[in-house]
């Protein structure tokens, strides 16, 4: 059965918060935020420290400074590639591929320069050697060389743009493995190396992150720059065609190389293109991406996305991780939180990217941040201010009880010390008029009602003075006044009540300058603690008040022999309504206050006072005000 009692005492309020997160996420993990993504992949790729440049790969550029120098507009003969190829294959380069426009032969000068150039790459790949040719595909289909440069091999090489897919900005970030099961030059090229170099021919299902698309029956891959492609950037070793073709570089600068031949214009938009480290201008020639997608195959540099799901429960937690933070320690604290939050998710993807390769979505990561400090910070504000609401009502109720507490301590006190002054007024005529009978048990009970009324005065002033204490209503009046007069004069009342107890007074009072003091408060202050030293340090004890000054303070020291203070008691003395329990104090009555108000009305004067004891040998206490 429900418990609807215990139903009903949940606050729903307090899961506001976490049911608007949890709402805001589902709907969150709907949408992809590809452009936003992007921004974050390309992030990774430009500032990639996770790959490194080795020199294996030269392009060799057909472009307007060539035309200038031989002559020739772009295509060029085979007259002039012919010429090419001699200086190139002298060197031993591992791998050429050729990239371009190659026309039908349409003199016989041109068919036999064909011929020649189709000799020599066939005794170049008999020696070891691997030549490809790169075909592009477009509208009209296939662009491949003319029919008798056919049997030497060629393979597609399509650069692949994100223009429906993904961020659709146009920006190049994957290869193409594979069309209709055909490899592309890029794979083909890869593969032939590593096989050269003695390793395995590279598979499709050994690239990290490759996926296949249906509708282009095609496999791709991201992959990883170990160079910028951006024109006159990067390390990616470029020479002109001319260069080569009149032998114009080092011998051996193609040795074991892959050497790539194609066009690169600065005049035709369609040899550059965007990618993530040029996405606003076409500044990458194309000749790097090929370099680039090749070498990124070769080392394994290529990108394997996390799944989404992955994501999308990271998502969840680092919501409930939040949510308990931002919810529990202060907004402060909660914000330092959130911002290391923040900056770990950055880090952890980019070195997840760098190290390893793999791709982590984390829009939605970076975005449920956002959304669970923008949900619960108001929530949490919104009890904060409640709770401050509430404990400023309850100041107020608070001080509105003081006030009454005071008002209502401050009219008893008042109204009672009419009727007390009055029982003690007749208390002393009646002793006066019955000294002489000579009935001292009638005598001991009117001496007995009169300290009795003198003890209640007495602590209704301290409870008077404890209520201006409280309520900051005790007022200072400053006059200069020498502070032995007050002590003399204290002494000389107290004197009668010492030599009851057959007490010894000893005063050694030095010479002092008149002081600015409150004088109403400097003697409760000498009286109070003169009084205490008689009552409770026993009979037959001294009291020894002393005075001296510097020049910052005036000293007043008052000290008896009496039974002392244990030393847990000394330190807390000042306390307000503490009293010493031990069987002297506890025969003697005392509201407790004396020594609270004399501290306050010393400290109000800008003075100190300390107490120090030893059991059985008496206790001293050390006022100091100051000396001006």
């Amino acid at each position: 059965m429900i418990d609807f009692k215990k139903l009903k005492k949940i606050e729903l309020t307090n899961y506001y918060p976490l049911i608007f997160t949890i709402v805001f996420i589902v709907v969150l993990l709907q949408y992809k935020f590809p452009a936003l993504e992007s921004v974050f992949y390309d992030f990774r790729v430009k500032y990639d420290i996770g790959t490194t440049f080795t020199d294996d790969i030269v392009v060799i550029t057909l472009d307007e400074e060539s035309d200038e120098f031989l002559g020739e507009n772009y295509p060029y003969t085979y007259t002039t590639y012919l010429k090419l190829l001699d200086r190139l294959f002298q060197d031993e380069p591992k791998i050429v591929n050729a990239f371009g426009v190659f026309n039908d032969a349409i003199t016989e000068s041109e068919e036999t320069s064909m011929l020649l150039m189709k000799k020599k790459i066939n005794d170049y790949q008999l020696s070891g050697g691997v030549f490809r040719f790169a075909t592009e595909i477009d509208g009209w289909g296939e662009r491949v060389p003319p029919k008798g440069l056919q049997e030497i091999g060629y393979s597609p090489a399509i650069i692949n743009i994100d223009s429906s897919k993904f961020s659709k900005d146009d920006v190049s970030r994957r290869a193409v493995l594979n069309v209709s099961g055909e490899e592309t030059l890029h794979f083909w090229t890869a593969s032939e190396y590593l096989k050269l170099k003695g390793k395995r021919r590279l598979r499709l299902n050994d690239v990290k992150g490759v996926y296949y698309v249906p509708e282009a029956d095609a496999s791709f891959a991201l992959f990883r720059y170990y160079t910028s492609p951006i024109e006159n950037k990067g390390h990616l070793k470029k020479v002109p065609f001319h260069r080569v073709v009149v032998g114009n570089v080092p011998r051996g600068f193609f040795k074991d190389k892959i050497v790539l031949i194609g066009p690169s214009y600065i005049s035709n938009a369609g040899d550059f293109l965007l990618t993530p480290h040029n996405k606003e201008e076409q500044l990458a020639s194309k000749m790097s991406l090929h370099a680039n997608i090749i070498h990124a195959l070769i080392n394994g540099k290529t990108v394997k996305q996390v799944p989404f799901t992955v994501s999308a429960v990271l998502s969840f937690l680092v919501a409930v991780f939040l949510s308990m933070v931002i919810s529990r320690i202060q907004p402060a604290m909660g914000l330092i939180i959130t911002i290391i939050t923040i900056l770990g998710t950055i880090i952890g993807s980019y070195l997840l990217f760098a190290i390893w390769g793999y791709w982590l979505y984390m829009t939605h990561l970076l975005l449920t941040i956002f959304v669970v400090y923008y949900i619960w910070v108001p929530f949490r504000a919104i009890g904060e201010y409640q709770r401050r609401y509430a404990i400023q009502e309850e100041t107020k109720l608070l001080k509105q009880v003081e006030n009454l507490k005071q008002n209502f301590i401050s009219l008893m006190s008042h109204d009672l010390k009419t009727p007390v002054a009055k029982i003690a007024g007749v208390a002393d005529n009646a002793i006066q008029r019955y000294k002489a009978s000579g009935d001292d048990h009638l005598l001991g009970s009117l001496k007995s009602i009169f300290d009795s009324t003198k003890e209640l005065n007495n602590f209704i002033t301290s409870i008077l003075d404890l209520t201006k204490v409280e309520s900051r209503n005790l007022s200072i009046n400053l006059v200069s006044k020498d502070v032995n007069t007050i002590i003399e004069a204290i002494v000389d009342e107290l004197e009668y009540e010492a030599k009851q107890k057959e007490m010894i007074m000893n005063v050694e009072l030095g010479p002092l300058y008149p002081i600015d003091i409150d004088i109403v408060l400097i003697k409760r202050v000498i009286s109070n603690l003169v009084e205490n030293a008689i009552k409770y340090s026993g009979h037959g004890t001294s009291i020894t008040v002393k005075t001296w000054d510097d020049e910052a303070w005036v000293y007043i020291e008052i000290s008896d022999s009496g039974v002392g203070i244990p030393e847990d008691d000394i330190k807390n003395i000042f306390e307000k309504f503490y009293r010493v329990k031990n069987d002297a104090s506890h025969k003697i009555k005392g509201s407790g206050l004396g020594l609270y108000l004399v501290k306050y009305f010393v400290e109000l004067h800008g003075g100190t006072i300390e107490a120090s004891s030893v059991l059985n040998e008496g206790t001293t206490f050390l006022v100091k005000l100051v000396n001006k």
